[in-house]
């Protein structure tokens, strides 16, 4: 091609397709990220911090891609990382050219050092001889062991590297998540809104669900109601599916007819801010022993509410849930199943469970539940009631609006 026209659509592309910054957050909150993540390597005594996960990268700079690299090509290393030191105001994102564009569109980095797409083979030599000429080498090192991104191959090559700059490579999954862990008020401000989105989903259903229609048929509908509010695809696959007890099975080609339940479990989201919300529909008049299982299922969320106030120690909240389940009979049939929480927040494919957990039959649970954390609460015997919660110092709020029921379709 001549290069007069290739450099006329080099220019064309520069000029029609740069869109404006997506960057979700102020700078001043992405520099009190920062301070907040130097301030806990300083007190687990790691010097370097090299972030992998998505997850950990947008949070600190808003990086957002659809691709990491996760399991690629043995010759295509996921190598991704954003560097940071307990001693600078500053990171260092190592990159390639082909990610130039995404960076710009959703990353505060400034100090970016980019590898040659051609030059893919040689990345970790890059990195560690960028790290190593900035003296952040010969100290204590952390890595995320326990993100899936690098692959543990990888890792092991990133660990022999550091280690032959003179580095003590150890695990900083704890801090990387654990600064994560409560959230500012911009951040739940979001998950707000992505509940709102998750609502709309469940709103949706009962105006088209009818018997005939498949489960595809049904998660399509669901998708389409989040996308048309901003919606964002969630990090795991929001399914649709027949049963009481299949929460985690794909969406299928599985018809609906009279006497089916059919249990969704969607999250919104909103710049990967996920809230989560299921929801049950009958096709016909649902039996009564159904109606009053989700009538006590509901009810456990009324007493989360009232005990669990930020600062109560998480054995107590476990304490007052196990009483609970044990006055409305249900205690006894958990087995099949689990009660409790999980931490909701940022979240990228292939998952949206956070790090911090809560189980109701812990009698042992260390903790408390702090101001501004965010979980959802899995109230399930048998049948799955599932939302999303805030903890504040009144109480723990759900976010969704849509009231505790079987919802009843024509049949």
């Amino acid at each position: 091609m001549d290069s007069t026209v290739l450099n006329t659509l080099l220019r064309l592309t520069a000029e029609t397709e740069k869109p404006a910054s997506t960057v979700p957050f102020s700078q001043e909150e992405y520099d009190g990220r920062l301070t907040k993540l130097r301030a806990a390597m300083a007190e687990a005594g790691v010097e370097v911090v090299l972030l992998s996960s998505p997850e950990a990268m947008c949070w600190l700079h808003g990086y957002t891609l659809r691709w990491y690299k996760a399991h690629s090509p043995r010759r295509w290393r996921p190598l991704i990382t954003t560097a940071v030191h307990v001693d600078h105001d500053r990171f260092i994102h190592f990159e390639g050219m082909e990610h130039a564009e995404m960076l710009r569109r959703t990353s505060v980095a400034t100090d970016i050092r980019f590898l040659p797409r051609d030059k893919r083979d040689d990345f970790l030599e890059f990195m560690v001889g960028e790290l190593a000429a900035e003296g952040w080498l010969g100290s204590t090192v952390g890595v995320e062991l326990y993100s899936y991104v690098p692959s543990p191959a990888v890792h092991g090559e990133i660990k022999d590297a550091l280690e032959r700059h003179g580095s003590t490579v150890v695990d900083a999954s704890s801090i990387t998540r654990g600064v994560r862990r409560v959230k500012s008020l911009a951040e739940i401000a979001y998950i707000e809104e992505a509940a709102a989105i998750n609502d709309a989903a469940l709103i949706r259903l009962d105006e088209v669900l009818q018997p005939g229609m498949t489960e595809l048929d049904a998660w399509s509908e669901m998708m389409s109601a989040m996308t048309a509010l901003g919606g964002e695809p969630g990090a795991l696959h929001e399914t649709a599916v027949v049963g009481t007890m299949a929460g985690h099975a794909l969406s299928g080609r599985r018809k609906f007819k009279a006497g089916d339940m059919l249990s969704v479990d969607p999250c919104g989201v909103v710049n990967r801010y996920h809230s989560n919300r299921t929801g049950l529909y009958y096709f016909g008049e649902p039996p009564e022993e159904y109606t009053q299982l989700m009538d006590a299922l509901g009810g456990a969320y009324t007493v989360l509410g009232e005990v669990a106030k930020a600062g109560t120690p998480v054995r107590e909240v476990n304490k007052a849930m196990r009483e609970y389940y044990t006055e409305t009979g249900l205690w006894d049939y958990r087995d099949q199943t689990w009660i409790g929480g999980y931490e909701l927040g940022i979240s990228f494919p292939p998952d949206w469970v956070g790090e911090w957990t809560f189980t109701i039959a812990d009698e042992e649970a260390e903790g408390v539940f702090e101001e501004n954390m965010v979980t959802n609460f899995e109230s399930i015997v048998h049948l799955t009631l599932i939302d999303t919660l805030v903890y504040e110092k009144e109480g723990a709020r759900t976010l969704s609006k849509i009231p505790f029921k079987i919802h009843v379709i024509d049949a």
